[in-house]
């Protein structure tokens, strides 16, 4: 195992889209710390702490994370690497928890180097401060380090399942995006108020005279209630895209560790028994 790590984080530093993907996330750190810095001087007293900027890279990375897995893994399927390992006496096992390694590795140096240039530009005065506490901050980062590692563990799963590399990247990425917009809907779901507010409007009338229009709060027929709520806090709280979405919202007491290591556990050990039965070409 250790020799099979040492070969894999080799070809790992080496890998140009493992650093491009970290120079992209960097990059994207660098256009949000821009856009903040114009914003802060256009409207000065609008902005202040940059605590909302920490964790928004978190949202995104997993598609590059879909990118970076898929290629890795599919480099080793279509070179015929991993049917080398497997001939030369490594099991399958220790060759997917390698690339579980290896894969969750790169997916946190590549979130992290997002918060560096945040919080490097925020040290330096070129975006405001933060609001939180070091500790909190702390807390927030390593619990976004677990949501990261599970995306990875999702990610990987679809890699190692499909050998195709094209195929394998693309529907990385596909569940990528779809994690996304399933974070934005369950998101704006539980959002919603459980009244809709009074309104208060003018109207003209076709023969020039005004008419007021009132409407008193009614309940709002989208708002959740009963299992259905907990049914989706529940799954908003253990995908990991949807945790990386709570966290990014600056919600400070958030402690998903627990449910990040359940997802990485179930879609690994799934993997293995999967990777186990393929023939390996």
């Amino acid at each position: 195992m250790s020799k099979l790590l040492r070969a894999d984080f080799s070809r790992l530093f080496k890998n140009k889209i493992f650093w491009l993907g970290v120079l992209f996330m960097a990059g994207l750190a660098g256009f949000v710390t821009f856009t903040r810095w114009s914003d802060m001087r256009a409207v000065p007293e609008y902005y202040g702490s940059s605590d909302g900027l920490l964790f928004v890279g978190g949202m995104y990375v997993d598609i590059v994370i879909a990118v970076v897995t898929g290629i890795f893994v599919g480099t080793d399927y279509s070179s015929g690497t991993i049917r080398n390992k497997h001939i030369i006496g490594h099991s399958r096992t220790a060759m997917y928890l390698s690339n579980l390694i290896i894969c969750s590795t790169a997916s946190v140096i590549m979130h992290l180097a997002f918060i560096a240039v945040i919080v490097g530009s925020s040290a330096i005065g070129i975006i405001g401060e933060f609001e939180m506490s070091a500790g909190t901050i702390t807390g927030l980062v390593l619990t976004s380090i677990f949501s990261i590692a599970a995306i990875s563990a999702m990610t990987l799963f679809i890699s190692m399942i499909i050998p195709k590399k094209s195929a394998g990247v693309v529907t990385a990425m596909v569940l990528s995006i779809f994690m996304i917009l399933i974070a934005n809907t369950i998101d704006y779901r539980l959002a919603a108020k459980e009244y809709i507010m009074p309104y208060h409007i003018s109207v003209m009338n076709d023969d020039g005279t005004e008419q007021e229009i009132e409407q008193q709060s009614v309940e709002n027929p989208k708002y959740l209630t009963g299992a259905k709520r907990e049914v989706f806090q529940f799954i908003h709280d253990t995908l990991p895209v949807d945790q990386m979405m709570q966290i990014s919202s600056e919600i400070g007491n958030v402690d998903f560790i627990p449910r990040s290591l359940a997802v990485i556990v179930i879609t690994t050990g799934a993997g293995i028994l999967i990777f186990r039965k393929k023939d390996l070409k």
